[in-house]
């Protein structure tokens, strides 16, 4: 990820880790002048949700408050550890789990979305994600075997958001089956762009966790090819959002056949059986944790009216690209190149 400041003033460029190149670069205009004695430019990075984060913003310093913020945030997403998310899905049936409210937020988000892409994204998926090694702590790269249809369907049984239920009076999360499990990486990332977007106000800049974009500042965004280095399209936007999926980031072939990350509705990879299935999805929207759910459902429901309805209910613009096509599904600001 590349940050350069396209401003007649100070430019500098920061580059990211290398598990940081994903699908969008972005060359950012930010102010780089003090304003006032007491108000300088910050660059705050570090790594969170298993991937890199940068955080651009003016005023007063607020380092250490973002960063208290992020780590608890990462603490609580991770389906691994002692947070709210593992909490929960190491809990027995019918044992609610307490959890904070920003973790309860963001899964009410990841529910409401859930309902209505009717599970084109869908924060319930994970013991399909394991049962595919896609499981962060499993994922290799490689792969000796895939899951039997057997396996699939068995699996699927455990989930659903309908085998969970979220108690907004007590912020509680109790799940109604064993072996049920909850996993908000589809929506994490976008999630603490907003977050972190809500701290700083309009002090806010570029915000980035790991290609999922919330931009104050006019920036001009590029869409990598999914097959190559080259980029396909292009926008220059402010005060939006921008995120990727692609069956890129999280693979293996077997048999010479990619399995990805992304999970259908029928608990296969997205597209899998399709013709010309959809390789990456990119969302504009208002709301980072929007586009970041938005990008998944993209992959699995495809250019499709259903797709188009979904995007229209969340002020939402995509960038499809399949393996032989190109397309653009709502009023996005990218022009293919």
């Amino acid at each position: 990820m590349l940050y350069r400041r396209t401003t007649p003033r100070t430019r500098k460029r920061i580059t990211a880790p290398v598990a940081a190149i994903l699908s969008v670069i972005i060359a950012v205009t930010v102010a780089a002048t003090c304003v006032a004695c007491n108000t300088r430019d910050h660059v705050l990075t570090g790594t969170a949700f298993g991937s890199y984060y940068s955080i651009e913003y003016t005023g007063e310093d607020r380092d250490e408050q973002l960063k208290t913020l992020i780590s608890e945030l990462n603490d609580d997403f991770d389906v691994t550890g002692s947070g709210d998310i593992a909490t929960i899905n190491a809990a027995s049936a019918n044992t609610p789990v307490t959890v904070s409210d920003l973790t309860f937020k963001a899964l009410s988000l990841a529910f409401g979305i859930a309902a209505d892409s009717d599970s084109a994204f869908d924060p319930t998926v994970y013991p399909l994600t394991e049962l595919w090694g896609f499981a962060p702590e499993d994922y290799t790269g490689t792969a000796t075997s895939v899951p039997s249809d057997e396996q699939i369907s068995l699996t699927l049984e455990s989930v659903g958001t309908d085998l969970f239920v979220l108690n907004e009076a007590d912020k509680t999360v109790t799940k109604l089956k064993d072996g049920a499990e909850l996993d908000v990486g589809g929506i994490g990332k976008g999630f603490a762009a907003d977050t972190v977007k809500e701290v700083l106000g309009d002090d806010a800049t570029a915000i980035d966790f790991g290609a999922t974009l919330y931009l104050t500042d006019e920036a001009k965004v590029y869409i990598q090819n999914p097959r190559s280095n080259d980029f396909v399209a292009s926008a220059t936007v402010s005060d939006l959002s921008v995120a990727t999926s692609g069956d890129y980031q999280r693979y293996y072939f077997f048999d010479g056949v990619r399995y990805h990350h992304v999970i259908g509705r029928d608990g296969y990879p997205a597209g899998i059986f399709d013709g010309d299935p959809v390789v990456s999805a990119t969302i504009t929207s208002p709301s980072a944790a929007v586009s970041d759910a938005l990008s998944t459902a993209a992959m699995v429901l495809g250019n499709t009216d259903t797709l188009k309805a979904l995007l229209d209910k969340y002020d939402a613009a995509a960038v499809l690209i399949t393996e032989s096509g190109r397309y653009v599904v709502g009023d996005s600001p990218f022009v293919f190149e």
